[in-house]
């Protein structure tokens, strides 16, 4: 910040040099950055007006994926999901087709980035619960079927002490893909009716101390038609311990897991 010299003082912005009054003096200061009808026009800021494209896309991809799970999981979720999910989102963007700012949002281009995503960032699934469960699907993906032939103590990490039994619980998020329509400067799904939907299930709450073998949850769609191949299925599943006594449940919140662990 400067003070003006000369006889003739000026107000407003020249430049990039804003000039005003301040307390009696006449104040001179550079503004603080490029205005944003310049990010949105000159040629020089071309990148950056890609890289905002493509980041508001992830943004919206983030929030398809969290849509359709998000009234089971938010009780496995972090206030972090929003934003570190953006990040991964907009990692697979980059790995679309297209040039930069029109590159195709397909989370099948990269899913080896949301596979092993944590809904809650510090707390991965098999550092609680190591039984790895069987994914197929079938009727033109519409149902999918999560099998464990066996789970026993052996699975079972870090259980709280006073814990009776546990619950898995398994969700599904239909997720279309996107592509930018460029005379609307814009992405849109290309199977709106395939995108932002889900579906989950839960076990009935099982004892800790005992095994239990084929354990199934099957999760059906809610596509009536074949899903199209435009759309991806992102398979979660969780475990949450429970404390039963005299008919009433007891969750244990701080034990409550849950992570994407495929993509159809």
């Amino acid at each position: 910040m400067a003070k003006q010299k000369g006889i003739i003082k000026i107000h407003g912005t020249i430049k990039g040099t804003t000039y005003y009054p301040l307390f009696g003096e006449h104040i001179s200061r550079r503004a603080n950055g490029p205005s944003k009808e310049r990010i949105q026009t000159d040629p020089a800021f071309a990148k950056q007006r890609a890289n905002n494209q493509e980041f508001g896309m992830a943004s919206r991809l983030s929030k398809a994926i969290r849509t359709g799970i998000l009234e089971t999981t938010k009780e496995f979720q972090d206030n972090t999901i929003s934003s570190r999910l953006t990040g991964v989102c907009y990692r697979i963007i980059q790995e679309g087709s297209g040039p930069p700012g029109k590159r195709e949002a397909n989370l099948a281009n990269n899913p080896q980035a949301l596979i092993g995503f944590k809904l809650k960032n510090k707390q991965a699934l098999d550092s609680t619960y190591t039984a790895k469960p069987i994914i197929t699907s079938h009727k033109n993906r519409r149902i999918i079927t999560l099998s464990i032939p066996n789970s026993n103590q052996i699975h079972l990490y870090q259980t709280p002490k006073t814990a009776t039994h546990f619950q898995l619980t398994a969700a599904l998020s239909v997720v279309s893909s996107y592509k930018c329509r460029p005379n609307q400067k814009t992405y849109r799904p290309t199977t709106p009716k395939h995108n932002a939907l889900g579906t989950s299930q839960k076990t009935e709450p099982l004892l800790c101390k005992i095994e239990h073998t084929n354990l199934q949850i099957q999760l059906e769609t809610p596509v009536k038609m074949a899903v199209s191949p435009q759309a991806s299925l992102v398979v979660w599943f969780g475990i949450q311990y429970l404390k039963l006594k005299d008919s009433q449940t007891h969750t244990f919140k701080n034990s409550q897991v849950m992570q994407c662990i495929h993509l159809l």
